[in-house]
C-alpha cells in the first residue's frame, strides 16, 4: 500500500500541474472579443467570437457590468465600459517599449556578433529609435536619435512597404529585406518588421555590419534567427498572427515597385 502511495506522488510530481484557472480564461476570452470588434456586440457575437454559451457568457457580464469592465446599452447589447478605459491608460503610462525592445536588440548582437538597431518613421524620415553596438573592434555603429532618409537601405524597405495597411499579403511570407553598401559601401544590413497591439507596424529590427565578415545574401540562419526575433519581439509588444505564413526568403521591394529602380549610371 505504501509503495502504490509513494508512485502515486511520483508519477504526479512528474506530470506538471495545469495551473490555468478555467474562470480566468474565459473572463479574458470574453473582454478580448471587444478589442477589435467596430461596436457593441450582442450575445449571439460573443458566442461567435469566444465559442462560449450564451448562458456561459451572461453570468460572466453581470460582474463584468457591476464592476465597470463592461456596460449594456439600450438594445441589450454590450461595450467595453469605463474601467477598461482606465486599464488602458495606466498601460499607456507605464508601458516602455524600450524594457522589450532593448533585450531583443540586446540577445541579436550577442548571438551575430554584429550592431543591431530599432527604426521608426518619422513621415519621409527614418529615426533610430534604439540601437546597440557590437563588441568586436571593428564595427559598424549608428548612434540612438539619428534621422536618416527614407532610402533603399533594408530598414528604409521595412519602413516603406509594411507601414502601408494590408501590404502584408503582397510580401508571400517573405519579410526579411537586405541591402549593401547604400550609404556606406562597407557596411551590409538586414531588417524585419515589428508589429504591436492590434497588429499595428512598429518598425524595423535591423542588423547591420561590415559587408566582408556580414553578407546578408548569404546569411540564412541569422535572416531566420533575425525573423523569429521579431516574431517574438511582437508577439511581446501585443500582435497576434500578424506574420502570414513568415520564411525566412529575402523580400525583393524593387521586384514589386520597378519605378524605385536608381536610374543608370549617366541617365
Amino acid at each position: 500500500m505504501k509503495k502504490e502511495k509513494a508512485a502515486i506522488k511520483k508519477t504526479e510530481k512528474e506530470v506538471a500541474p495545469d495551473r490555468i484557472v478555467l474562470g480566468a480564461e474565459r473572463s479574458l476570452a470574453i473582454l478580448s472579443s471587444f478589442i477589435d470588434a467596430p461596436g457593441s456586440l450582442s450575445l449571439t457575437e460573443l458566442e461567435d467570437r469566444t465559442g462560449l454559451f450564451k448562458s456561459v457568457i451572461c453570468r460572466y457580464m453581470l460582474s463584468f457590468v457591476k464592476h465597470g469592465y463592461v456596460v449594456q446599452m439600450q438594445d441589450s447589447s454590450y461595450q467595453l465600459g469605463p474601467r477598461a478605459f482606465q486599464l488602458g491608460k495606466a498601460f499607456e503610462e507605464k508601458f516602455r517599449y524600450a524594457d522589450f525592445i532593448l533585450p531583443s536588440l540586446e540577445k541579436i548582437v550577442k548571438d551575430t556578433g554584429e550592431s543591431a538597431c530599432f527604426y521608426i518613421r518619422q513621415q519621409d524620415k527614418r529615426l533610430c529609435l534604439y540601437a546597440v553596438e557590437s563588441g568586436q573592434s571593428v564595427k559598424a555603429t549608428v548612434k540612438t536619435g539619428s534621422l536618416f532618409a527614407i532610402d533603399q537601405t533594408s530598414s528604409s524597405q521595412v519602413l516603406r512597404f509594411f507601414s502601408v495597411p494590408d501590404n502584408h499579403a503582397k510580401s508571400a511570407g517573405r519579410y526579411v529585406c537586405i541591402s549593401t553598401g547604400i550609404n556606406n559601401p562597407l557596411s551590409s544590413s538586414m531588417a524585419v518588421p515589428v508589429f504591436g497591439a492590434g497588429n499595428a507596424f512598429l518598425g524595423s529590427l535591423t542588423i547591420f555590419g561590415l559587408s566582408q565578415r556580414f553578407d546578408p545574401s548569404n546569411s540564412e540562419m541569422i535572416r531566420a534567427s533575425l525573423l523569429t526575433a521579431a516574431q517574438d519581439l511582437s508577439a511581446r509588444l501585443g500582435a497576434q498572427g500578424a506574420y502570414v505564413n513568415p520564411n525566412s526568403e529575402i523580400f525583393d521591394e524593387l521586384a514589386l515597385y520597378p519605378e524605385r529602380n536608381p536610374p543608370p549610371a549617366g541617365a
